[in-house]
């Protein structure tokens, strides 16, 4: 699980927000004012890239830390108003709201279940990763198109290992709602993915 959440935010998410506030086509339709504002807001992305490299998922200060900063972060944009609100006007910028909604639900919703799994000693869920970082480096579309569909096989772990661990700790509903949260943060990277198999 760690890897993930770290995942989403180094290997995607962030360096692509910064980089796409100062795509020519956003600046055109910013003032001045809010081109540099962007630039102050891109500025906050690196140390917080360095606190997710640094998160240790099982220490609640940590992660309530992290997730109070990557609200920050989120609340810096939103305060343009020609980016809109939580990042209209850069779609990356969205899922830097789907991380914070990540952080949210791990720190707020799924803690007492985490207690579990930790306790438990749950090598699946120690482990999980369904996300090969090779597939965000790799640059061919026909090899990343292979690398996705291969990951949609362990998006929940080697057979489905998040799933059943989930189930026989936290019961049903806690694993209803995991699935579809983290569906959902994943966006587009699993909308291919069958999922039917998980129901």
């Amino acid at each position: 699980m760690i890897g993930f959440l770290k995942l989403v935010v180094i290997g995607t998410v962030f360096l692509e927000v910064a980089n796409a506030a100062f795509a020519e086509e956003e600046i055109l339709v910013c003032t001045e004012e809010e081109s540099l504002r962007s630039l102050f807001c891109a500025m906050r992305i690196p140390p917080f890239i360095n606190k997710t490299e640094l998160l240790d998922m099982n220490d609640k200060k940590e992660v309530k830390e992290l997730k109070e900063e990557c609200h920050n972060v989120l609340s810096c944009f939103n305060k343009i108003k020609c980016l809109g609100k939580n990042g209209d006007q850069i779609p990356k910028l969205r899922v830097v709201g789907k991380y914070c909604k990540a952080l949210d639900y791990v720190h707020d919703n799924f803690a007492e279940c985490s207690d579990k799994l930790n306790a438990k000693k749950s090598t699946c869920f120690d482990d999980w990763d369904p996300i090969p970082n090779k597939v965000h480096f790799e640059k061919d579309p026909i090899k990343k198109e292979q690398l996705r569909s291969e990951a949609c096989k362990i998006y929940f772990g080697k057979d489905d290992c998040m799933m059943k661990e989930i189930k026989a700790t936290c019961g049903q509903q806690e694993w209803d709602a995991f699935r579809v949260h983290f569906i959902n943060i994943a966006g587009g990277f699993v909308d291919t993915c069958d999922f039917s198999r998980l129901n």
